[in-house]
């Protein structure tokens, strides 16, 4: 399913995850896209099944927690990355410019395409890319990664974001759980 809705701060941060990997970690990774601000996730190569699953519990998530986060799949990174035209295309990574110096730059932009590799590094996203960023110069998860680049694009704003047509939300408790049912 692909969404051409915009985030809550009218970005489109559309993420890119290249290479195989299991279901469980690609869920993780569209729940961490989803709470840090991403409009969408697409994962490299194709797997029909996975991708099933994964947009029933996205929309399941949509239901509950609310919010706009699609979710969808290509066998082709490479086509993918260039329709987006109009994307800004930021390889995170461990080799590139440190996320510190770019962030206020990309800031700048209303439409990124944030994109994470399962192997260590692919040659040819570096290429690809119009900016290879360093997240750290330690290994560490796509995951991480993307919650990084999203803190620091959306400069900590995401952590108040309110998703709107919710029917649950987190109400702040110190010394317990506190699940409130939306009207």
């Amino acid at each position: 399913m692909t969404s051409r809705k915009k985030s809550i701060w009218g970005n489109m941060i559309t993420v890119l995850v290249v290479g195989k990997t299991g279901y469980e970690h690609k869920l993780d990774l569209c729940m961490v896209a989803r709470a840090f601000g991403a409009s969408s996730i697409t994962f490299s190569p194709d797997d029909k099944e996975s991708s099933k699953r994964l947009e029933r519990a996205c929309k399941a998530l949509r239901r509950d927690w609310g919010g706009v986060f699609a979710v969808s799949s290509t066998n082709n990174w490479k086509g993918f990355m260039k329709d987006k035209k109009n994307y800004l295309k930021v390889y995170l990574t461990r080799y590139g410019i440190p996320v510190k110096k770019l962030g206020y730059q990309i800031r700048t932009y209303k439409n990124v395409l944030v994109v994470v590799s399962i192997k260590e590094s692919v040659k040819q996203l570096y290429k690809a890319a119009d900016f290879n960023m360093s997240i750290t110069t330690q290994p560490h998860s796509c995951a991480s990664a993307i919650a990084v680049f999203l803190h620091s694009f959306y400069d900590g704003r995401e952590l108040a974001m309110h998703f709107e047509n919710a029917r649950y939300r987190i109400t702040p408790d110190d010394h317990g759980i506190r699940i409130q049912k939306e009207k």
